[in-house]
């Protein structure tokens, strides 16, 4: 993940943003749910339903949304709270808020689990360097793992 300073120069990784670091994990883990969530709605990792609409896409043309909007510190990487969505429901229809909670209680949460959520949506994350290395790890690792499993 090769990022450049103003002056052209390869930054080092101890030279990185909070933002750069964002911006390094965030395909990964995006690729990551949408992954789990076609395997899960349809046994392939290559489509997959929305979780607001129902419908079935292609992987491509599903996004990993966010059950709070905003996409906090406290729920960007928080899998509980991101599921494949389609570009559609998530950006068009800002996210069908109302449809998601349905998901989210389809899923097994429960309206209180729902409320902590909400209440914990801006509460402050410290990430590190070394967690943002170790997500990427884990989440290279369990795409190989559930792509594997597909044989895909």
């Amino acid at each position: 993940m090769p990022k450049k300073k103003k002056d052209g120069k390869v930054k080092t990784k101890d030279e990185y943003t909070k933002t750069d670091w964002v911006e390094w994990l965030w395909p990964v883990f995006s690729r990551y749910i949408r992954i789990r969530d076609c395997i899960n709605t349809t046994g392939s990792p290559l489509h997959g339903v929305c979780c607001t609409c129902g419908k079935t896409y292609p992987i491509k043309r599903l996004q990993a949304g966010h059950f709070i909007p905003g996409r906090t510190d406290a729920v960007l990487f928080d899998e509980e709270q991101v599921h494949a969505q389609c570009y559609r429901c998530n950006v068009k229809l800002q996210g069908m808020w109302h449809k998601y909670y349905l998901f989210m209680l389809d899923k097994g949460c429960t309206h209180e689990s729902i409320m902590g959520m909400i209440e914990h949506a801006n509460d402050p994350v410290e990430f590190t360097r070394e967690w943002f290395e170790q997500s990427f790890n884990y989440y290279t690792f369990e795409i190989e793992r559930m792509m594997e499993e597909c044989r895909c």
